[in-house]
């Protein structure tokens, strides 16, 4: 430390007469005169000189942060950072103790929690109140429980140790803060500086200590959670066995170990869990968006209900992000929020929540084959679903929006996922077991088929957003082959003209297959829809193919609607597929009133408008501007 680091003009005071001085003078005397002005109070009998007391006018926050302080009580600083009450008059030399307090706090926490360290720490401190945690309502009180009687001055409202983690109080609710072996081990057993935010609960106790984030946050977000585990617990049950296997599923044992996490302290919550809390509170927002009435109440009710556990999800997403901004869980809460606004037709919305669960897939190298990064074969196989998901998710709404894709097939090398059952996954296992045959259907043989899909489609969003070369007609043929293969090539349970024999044994594969045929129908209009009013015979297969994949779409859509139920074709979602086939049949009305085809076109346009009249009110507004455009289209026919 630097001689003269900390000195102060109010500090520069004399030494009395027994001080180790230049000459028994002051540190600061110069030649004679500090010598005539020490015989002259000799002479006037030995005056001491009291040592002026050293007057600070700033509050111990400002002073710890170094900032200048407007002498207020509470200061503008302090209110502006939310903390108010920590705003007390600084007396100078007790940071030193508060510093010395800090650490006997930490070592006496490591000596019992963590015997085998202790020595490493040399002498320790004996144990003294601090207000280190305050600023999140992390308590001082009773850390070795019943080891002896609370010390006099130490916090009143009390925290404890258990299994090596700290618990404390605050003023709303409990939070978990500390988890000490954690820390340790993620140090690789050393025992770096305690003020180094490297763990999650280093990071919590930061953001609330110097970003001015308030320490409610979390116990607020706790609160939002239904009211009793039960109903979570129902809302969480029905969505694996309803909703999972139409979207994009989850792990369900891994899931689970994090869900029992979150209520295993009895509502203190430790930091590793605030990362899965975005992801459980969007689990709710579509459980309950899709649950019948005797589960969540009327339409109206599930439809706030649901906003108000998505925007719970977003606000504990912020949180998250900080304290740990990679992790699977980050991806599955953007990638599921992605899905929930789809249903919730708030579709350019979603484009912000996709590439934000691109990029924190990216940050994690899920783009990079868990071979190539030798991991195991769990990892492996876990990691190449989510990106899967990822991949499609990606090409498809890029298809949507017109927007150029996110993923580049040249920075990526991910495999697809194996056709292999969720009990089947390696846990325990070095070596990745076989991949069944795509004729024996499981819940991954959907996503491998959309994942093959998801390339042709990037090939035709390429197509269209591509400036640096000329796009022709013929590629657009040439893709329209790539779709019609793709049809021919599907697996038996999967195709136009399916084998059913597995539908009453696996209850899956009649949603599977009636989504990915109508996925290709949905493309292969996509990919057509530009040349449908061009008049020139060289555009016959856009009209013609547009036009069959209309009818086909309608066909195979009423054939499931009456083999399901409602419940079912709801959660299932997807009504900009109907739509663009209803639009698509509209147009051909516009164009050919009285064709061979118009009575089958207007049977689709006016079923299209009949279906959502009934609805009435409920119709979100952009479903609302494409009924109008049918409306439109049909006047005109």
């Amino acid at each position: 430390m630097p001689l003269y680091s900390g000195l102060t003009p109010d500090s520069l005071t004399p030494l009395g007469p027994d001080s180790a001085g230049l000459g028994g003078g002051t540190p600061f005397s110069a030649g004679g005169a500090g010598q005539k002005r020490r015989s002259q109070t000799e002479a006037n009998g030995s005056v001491k000189k009291k040592q002026r007391t050293r007057v600070s006018y700033s509050c111990s926050e400002c002073h710890r942060r170094k900032q200048k302080c407007d002498r207020q009580i509470p200061c503008s600083h302090c209110i502006a950072r939310k903390v108010p009450e920590l705003c007390k008059g600084y007396t100078p030399g007790k940071a030193d103790g508060d510093l010395a307090a800090r650490l006997a706090r930490v070592e006496n926490i490591i000596e019992q929690a963590l015997p085998q360290y202790a020595s490493r720490l040399g002498s320790s401190i004996p144990q003294s109140p601090s207000d280190g945690g305050d600023d999140m309502g992390i308590d001082t009180e009773s850390l070795h429980g019943d080891s002896g009687p609370q010390a006099e001055d130490s916090d009143p409202q009390g925290g404890i140790l258990q299994g090596g983690k700290w618990y404390g109080s605050s003023a709303s609710g409990s939070v978990t803060t500390q988890p000490l072996l954690e820390q340790l081990h993620a140090q690789s057993g050393e025992l770096g500086p305690v003020e180094d935010p490297q763990t999650p609960a280093e990071r919590l106790l930061r953001l609330i200590q110097d970003c001015g984030v308030s320490a409610t946050k979390v116990p607020e977000l706790l609160r939002e959670l239904p009211e009793s585990k039960v109903m979570t617990d129902r809302l969480v049950d029905f969505y694996f066995q309803q909703i999972n296997y139409t979207r994009y599923p989850l792990y369900e044992p891994a899931f689970r170990v994090s869900y029992e996490s979150i209520y295993a302290n009895q509502g203190k919550l430790h930091p590793n869990d605030i990362r899965f809390l975005p992801l459980l509170f969007v689990i709710l927002a579509t459980s309950v968006r899709l649950a019948p009435e005797h589960l969540a109440g009327n339409s109206a009710a599930r439809r706030i209900t649901s906003l108000r556990y998505y925007w719970a999800s977003r606000r504990s997403l912020l949180i998250a992000a900080a304290v740990q901004s990679d992790s699977l869980e980050l991806v599955f809460a953007r990638l599921l929020s992605f899905r929930f606004l789809i249903f919730e037709r708030r579709i350019t919305e979603c484009w912000a929540q996709l590439g934000a669960a691109v990029r924190t897939a990216q940050a994690l190298g899920l783009h990079r084959d868990g071979t190539k990064l030798g991991l195991d074969a769990f990892n492996t196989e876990y990691r190449r679903r989510v990106w899967t998901y990822l991949y499609h998710a990606d090409r498809t709404h890029a298809l949507i929006l017109g927007r150029p894709p996110s993923i580049s097939d040249d920075y990526t090398d991910t495999l697809p996922p194996s056709n292999i059952p969720d009990d089947a996954l390696p846990t325990a296992q070095i070596v990745m077991p076989s991949s069944e045959p795509l004729s024996k259907p499981t819940l991954m043989t959907f996503q491998i088929l959309r994942h093959s899909l998801a390339i042709i489609i990037g090939h035709i969003v390429h197509h269209f957003q591509n400036l640096r070369g000329h796009s022709h007609y013929s590629d657009v043929v040439h893709l329209d082959q790539e779709l019609e293969n793709f049809i021919q090539t599907l697996p038996p349970h999967y195709s136009l003209d399916p084998d059913t024999s597995l539908d009453h044994i696996y209850h899956f594969v009649p949603v599977h297959r009636f989504l990915i045929i109508t996925e290709v129908f949905f493309v292969r209009m996509s990919l057509h829809r530009p040349y449908l009013l061009r008049r020139s015979d060289r555009y016959n297969l856009s009209r013609s193919a547009s036009f069959k994949s209309a009818r086909l779409d309608f066909r195979v859509r009423q054939l499931f609607k009456r083999s399901v139920s409602d419940s079912v074709m709801r959660s299932l979602g997807g009504g900009y597929r109907e739509f663009q086939a209803a639009m698509t049949a509209g147009i051909s009305l516009v164009l050919e009133p009285d064709g061979p085809e118009s009575d089958a076109m207007r049977q689709i346009v006016d079923s299209f408008i009949q279906e959502h009249m009934i609805i009435g009110d409920e119709l979100d507004e952009t479903t609302r501007r494409e009924l109008k455009v049918i409306e439109l289209l049909q006047s005109k026919a």
